[in-house]
């Protein structure tokens, strides 16, 4: 009995902190990225390392956009149910969907850019500064 009880604080001690304790999602502060045609609002996007956030992606135009961001999503410890939508770093939306992405964002500068040409070079892009 007390060697079980030994065992399972050793374990409990041992494991990552992140296999410990989930992030409180509920309480997570929100974060509105909107999607306009040929620009995201707003242009540079400012998170807290480490702590949980949602971000909302809202389409307010009246055809569908996209918002690619590989390297930030990859580094983000992104919540599970959220990570199939965001597959391969980028998620498309239709004219008017909304859709919320929780994470816990990772230290550094990531580019964020529209997945289609002609709105990347009439300048839909976006800086992510996670400090």
């Amino acid at each position: 009995m007390r060697f079980a009880a030994l065992a399972f604080i050793f374990l409990a001690v041992a494991a990552p902190a992140s296999a410990q304790r989930e992030p409180e999602w509920r309480i997570a502060p929100e974060q509105d990225v909107l999607l306009h045609p040929f620009e995201y609002e707003p242009r540079v996007i400012r998170l807290e390392a480490g702590r949980p956030v949602k971000l909302h992606f809202v389409n307010n135009g009246r055809a569908t956009l996209s918002f690619s961001a590989p390297a930030f999503f990859r580094a983000a410890r992104v919540r599970a149910r959220d990570a199939r939508g965001i597959a391969g770093g980028w998620l498309r939306l239709a004219p008017g969907e909304r859709r919320t992405v929780a994470l816990v964002p990772a230290p550094g500068r990531y580019r964020a850019r529209s997945a289609n040409l002609s709105h990347r070079l009439r300048g839909m892009s976006a800086q992510i500064i996670v400090e």
